[in-house]
Parts: structure tokens; C-alpha cells; sequence
């Protein structure tokens, strides 16, 4: 795996250190004033610098210098990709698996339908609320030890939620708050592992794989729920969950590495202690009695940690370009769960049909957008390769000529135009009672219309890749804010004016926010330039304060 290889590298660079001399500091090759490669830098007897001089900005760009954007293999990124969308379908899968289990899980407690649905608006309020801690917790002390803690408390509640006794309604509730705490942050920490390890070319095609499991999820859940809710009973849905994440979480424990690239650089530095796998761990005591033999100091191989901020993601939404688009996306993203809530009732009011058949006709939905994210990342590849052709470099390295709203927003209209067209179209085709055909395949139409999901993700981390899981976090806060709203209020707006008019309303709410993407065309690179030079200037005010000392 990947570590071995970056704890090599770390030996090596300890081992270059220990042969330079006293003072490794006036013999580098800056102190003389000559510049070399860090290849040369490893093959002459010049040492390279402490890790503790690694500044974390410059870690998080792209640069010409030759070397990698991240040491892990394509394999080993694959790996990396896969175990982190099968951690994040955790947060979309939990929200509505029991849904169909709703009316017997009333039944089981002795209460009403309207309790039981309490415990779904909560689990969407908390997953509104923590991401946007562990999200900023995952950006400072790394992302395996946040994922690994949060797959545990997901998996023990599971654990309490099946053994709740039917006398304890608070207990019920109590455990969706903690399912919600752990599981909703997972999206969070996992698009940050991509924003790590994938340069801003290829984000498209490991995000799109990435989000396979968010745009699933909400489809999965329901078919899953149905089944088991009709088979074995409500309990065999929380153990099936509790299975399903010790069998993600144990390999994770043993072979997920640290990305993070404040602790890791492009993931050949040697992670910190609470961060290594066993593996890593056992060869970290091998390179510190190595290190103490030469006389070395061990903390040399200490990375510098970022200072948690728990505020981060609020302070992200204080950009224009995070609060416009984030604000936007997050309004189509209400809109497509509105039409998730009530399919499971129009279904039922208008086709008579069971747990079963409701579950089998969301699975279009999440084969939709399973080839739309996969999809749509491939084809934003292609057109950002295409821009960087043109500029002779990435957004980072000519931000002045790259065009990156255009690029990144150019295949939002065709998501756009389906999901409206295909919702409103299901909408009216329950209320008229046509086939049960037609609002499955068009179920499968607005599965599709979900990529603007991964385009507004993708464009998000690149304003900001050093903080991906704060950015996520942050996009995540607003979505399940307004998915909460429609969620609460669609029952409500269906009784009154009908399905097909309720979607047709949501639509048009929708359709007033089209000006913000304009909006982030026309100003947004003016907004990342004065960006640029605030951090130009705080960059080079430190550098004085460093020098005078």
C-alpha cells in the first residue's frame, strides 16, 4: 500500500538529514543560494528541510516542478475513492430506510404516525448541524482517525437503535440523533480524501464515483427498507446497517491511510501517530529508533496540524461564489427530495400497491443517478482538460486566462432541464393515474437530472481545496436545511393543490434562483483574485514576522 512507500520516503528524507551535519539548516541548498529538485535534493548529501518547514499552502497546489500531485497509484486511489463512498452512503441510505416502515413502527410503539415521522426531521435537522464540526475536525487532525471515529458511532447506534425496546419512544429518537452525528459527516470527510489525492482534472471522475453513493443512497434506502420492514421486521433494518458498517469499517481501520495534505504532503510524509494504519504504526517505531541511533530529534517528523476551527464552514458560506451556488444547488436539491418524501404516498393512494413494489420503483431513480454522477464527472474531465490545453495550465497556475465558472457550470442547463421536466412530469402522471410504468421510467429521468450534485461539489473544492471537507460541510448544512423545509411541508401542499400543481410551484421557486449562477460567471474570477492577494499579502507579512525573529 501506499504508506509503505511514503514511509520510505520519510526514512529516506530522515537518513538525508542525519548525514548533513550539525546545523542541516545553513548547508540546504536555499542557504547557499542555489535552487535544486527535490529529486536532487535526495541524491546529494545536501539535506532537505524539516518537515515542520512544509507550509501547508503550498502543498495544496498544483505545481510545474515535475514531481506528483499525490504518490498514490491509480490503483491505490481507486481503493481509496471506493471505501470512501461506501462510508458516505451511510448518511443517505439511514434517512428514509425505515420510511416504509413508518406505519409498523407506529404500531410497535403505540403511537402515532406523526411521532414516528418526527424521527426522520430530526435526523435531517442533525444532519444539517454536525458536518459542519467533524467536517473542520476532519480538515485539522486528519481524515482516518474522523472517518474511523464516525463509522463507530454510527455503527453503535444501530446497535441501540434495533435493541430499543418498543416502551421507549425517547430512546428511538435519541438514536437517530447519534445515526445522524455519525453518519452524515462521512460525505464531508470523503470528499475531502478526494480533494487530497485527485488533481482538479480528474476530480471529475472520482467524485462522480464518489457521489455514486449520495444520489443512490436516497433510492437504495426505501427498496432496502421495504424488504426487510415486510420480511423479517423494523429491527432487521438497523441490524443490517449495523453489519453493513463493521464490514466498511474494520479493512478501514487497516488499510485506509492518511490523505490529509497539511499532515501528509502529496502522501509521502509519514503520517502522525493517530494517524497511521498498524502497519505504518509498527514501521513509525522502526524510523524513530533509527532516528534516536543517528541522534536525531524525533519530533523532525512531526507534521504541522492546521488549527481546528469548528466556525469554518460558516465562515465558507461568507463567500459569494460558496453562498450563491451552494444556495442554488441546494434549492433543485429540495425539490428532488420532495418528489423522494411523496412518491411512497402517491404511490400508495394511487397504485394500492405494498412495502415491496413502493422499494422496486425508487430503484430507477438511483440507477438514474448512478449514471448520471459517474457521467457527469467523465464529461467535466473532458472540458476541463480542454480549458487547460487552451491556457497552457490549471486554474491555480493561470487564474487570470482559465475559465472556471464556464467550464465547471457548462453541463448544469441539461441536468437542470431533466429534473424539472421528468419531476413535474411524475407528478402529474400519479395525480392522472396513469400506467405505473410512466412515473417509473420518469423516476429514472430525474435520477439522471441529480448530476448538478457533483458539478456544484466539484466547482466548490476547487475555489478551496485545501478545506474540502469544509466545503462540503458547508453545502451540506444548506441542502438539508431547505430539504428539511419541503420534506416537513410537500403532505401538506400535495392535500391542497394536487401533486402535479405542488412540483409545478416548487419549480417555478426554483427557476427564480437562475440569475446566481450568471452571478458567479460574471464576478466570480474578480472575487478569487482579491482573494489571491489577501492571501499574497498575509503570506508575505508572515514570511517578515518569521525573518525578523
Amino acid at each position: 500500500m501506499a504508506e509503505l512507500r511514503a514511509d520510505e520516503v520519510g526514512l529516506e528524507r530522515s537518513l538525508t538529514r542525519s548525514n548533513g551535519g550539525e546545523d542541516s539548516r545553513n548547508d540546504s541548498p536555499r542557504a547557499h543560494g542555489t535552487t535544486t529538485s527535490d529529486d536532487q535534493s535526495v541524491r546529494v548529501s545536501t539535506p532537505t528541510p524539516q518537515f515542520q518547514d512544509l507550509n501547508h499552502i503550498q502543498t495544496n497546489r498544483t505545481t510545474n516542478s515535475g514531481k506528483p500531485y499525490s504518490v498514490f497509484t491509480d490503483g491505490e486511489k481507486w481503493f481509496i475513492v471506493i471505501f470512501s463512498a461506501l462510508g458516505a452512503i451511510f448518511s443517505p441510505i439511514s434517512t428514509n430506510i425505515y420510511v416504509p416502515a413508518i406505519p409498523t413502527l407506529a404500531k410497535a410503539f403505540n403511537t402515532t404516525t406523526e411521532k414516528i415521522n418526527l424521527t426522520v426531521t430530526i435526523y435531517l435537522v442533525f444532519q444539517a448541524l454536525t458536518p459542519a464540526l467533524w467536517g473542520s475536525a476532519g480538515d485539522s487532525y486528519g481524515r482516518r482517525p474522523v472517518f474511523i471515529l464516525l463509522l463507530l458511532i454510527y455503527l453503535l447506534s444501530c446497535v441501540g437503535t434495533a435493541l430499543c425496546p418498543t416502551s421507549a419512544y425517547w430512546l428511538l429518537m435519541l438514536m437517530r440523533v447519534l445515526q445522524a452525528s455519525g453518519g452524515s459527516a462521512l460525505i464531508a470527510i470523503g470528499t475531502g480524501v478526494v480533494a487530497d489525492i485527485a488533481m482538479p482534472h480528474e476530480r471529475g471522475r472520482y467524485l462522480g464515483l464518489f457521489n455514486l453513493g449520495t444520489t443512490v443512497g436516497p433510492a437504495l434506502g426505501p427498496l432496502l427498507g421495504g424488504i426487510f420492514a415486510f420480511t423479517l421486521g423494523w429491527r432487521s433494518i438497523f441490524w443490517f446497517l449495523c453489519i453493513f458498517c463493521a464490514c466498511v469499517l474494520i479493512p478501514m481501520i487497516f488499510f485506509f491511510p492518511e490523505t490529509l495534505r497539511t499532515l501528509v504532503g502529496d502522501g509521502s510524509l509519514p503520517p502522525p501517530l493517530i494517524n497511521c494504519t498498524p502497519a505504518a504504526l509498527m514501521r513509525r517505531k522502526r524510523e524513530l529508533r533509527e532516528l534516536n541511533e543517528k541522534g536525531e530529534d524525533p519530533e523532525q517528523m512531526t507534521s504541522k496540524r492546521v488549527k481546528f476551527n469548528p466556525l469554518a464552514s460558516f465562515l465558507l458560506f461568507l463567500e459569494p461564489e460558496i453562498a450563491l451556488i451552494f444556495t442554488w444547488s441546494s434549492l433543485y436539491y429540495a425539490f428532488w427530495y420532495a418528489i423522494l418524501t411523496i412518491f411512497t404516498t402517491l404511490l400508495e393512494d394511487e397504485y394500492k400497491v405494498n412495502e415491496v413494489v413502493i422499494g422496486l420503483c425508487y430503484l430507477p431513480g438511483g440507477v438514474g443517478a448512478g449514471i448520471s454522477g459517474f457521467l457527469t464527472g467523465r464529461i467535466m474531465d473532458i472540458f476541463y482538460k480542454k480549458e487547460k490545453r487552451r491556457v497552457g495550465g490549471d486554474h491555480r497556475q493561470n487564474p487570470e486566462e482559465f475559465r472556471l465558472e464556464r467550464v465547471r457550470f457548462m453541463i448544469l442547463p441539461y441536468h437542470i432541464g431533466i429534473l424539472l421536466a421528468a419531476t413535474i412530469g411524475l407528478a402529474w402522471s400519479t395525480q392522472t393515474h396513469t400506467h405505473i410504468a410512466v412515473p417509473i421510467v420518469l423516476n429514472f429521468f430525474v435520477g439522471i437530472g441529480t448530476g448538478f450534485l457533483t458539478t456544484t461539489t466539484i466547482y466548490g473544492i476547487d475555489l478551496f481545496t485545501g478545506q474540502g471537507g469544509a466545503v462540503t460541510a458547508t453545502f451540506n448544512l444548506i441542502r438539508c436545511a431547505l430539504g428539511a423545509v419541503t420534506t416537513s411541508t410537500v403532505q401538506l401542499i400535495v392535500n391542497r393543490m394536487g401533486a402535479g400543481w405542488c412540483f409545478v410551484l416548487l419549480g417555478g421557486i426554483c427557476l427564480l434562483a437562475t440569475p446566481m449562477p450568471f452571478i458567479i460567471m460574471r464576478y466570480g474570477p474578480g472575487w478569487r483574485q482579491k482573494r489571491r492577494e489577501k492571501n499574497d499579502q498575509k503570506t508575505n507579512a508572515r514570511t517578515m514576522t518569521d525573518a525578523s525573529r
